[in-house]
């Protein structure tokens, strides 16, 4: 089973949000003191919240999410529903960036290739190749096509 994880340069974005909100965090804390029990709690708060953001930033760029699964069985990508099975896959392709799978029902599972490390692209694409020819016998899928 081989996991692909998010772009660092997603993690990016994502950090630079967390730290503008961090940062609007304690300045409404420091802003509002502590004169009065509400003004105590909306402090408490926004500590709060500067903290679970940075938190979160901290998680995300030290372990950065995954965003497909492909095992021998089939592959799972984040933010879709269900496993798709190698079997059920009747044709791919790689067009505008996304990596489109198209099952029996003519239902499409497109996945942006953006979202995973640069140097996991290639490798990637390959994999999907190997699998499919593994999970039909033969040749399905070319991997060089649109890239």
């Amino acid at each position: 089973m081989n996991r692909y994880r998010l772009d660092r340069a997603h993690l990016m974005v994502l950090a630079g949000v967390c730290f503008i909100v961090a940062a609007v965090g304690v300045l409404v804390a420091f802003l509002t003191g502590t004169d009065s029990a509400l003004r105590t709690t909306v402090t408490v708060l926004a500590a709060g919240v500067a903290v679970i953001a940075l938190l979160v930033a901290a998680v995300m760029n030290l372990r950065p999410p995954v965003v497909l699964t492909l095992d021998q069985a089939g592959f799972r990508a984040r933010g879709r529903h269900g496993d798709v099975t190698w079997k059920q896959v009747e044709s791919v392709e790689i067009s505008e960036g996304l990596l489109r799978f198209t099952d029996g029902t003519g239902a499409i599972t497109a996945f942006p290739l953006s979202l995973v490390d640069r140097n996991r692209r290639a490798e990637l694409v390959r994999e999907v190749y190997d699998r499919l020819n593994t999970a039909n016998g033969y040749r399905r899928f070319d991997p060089t096509e649109g890239l």
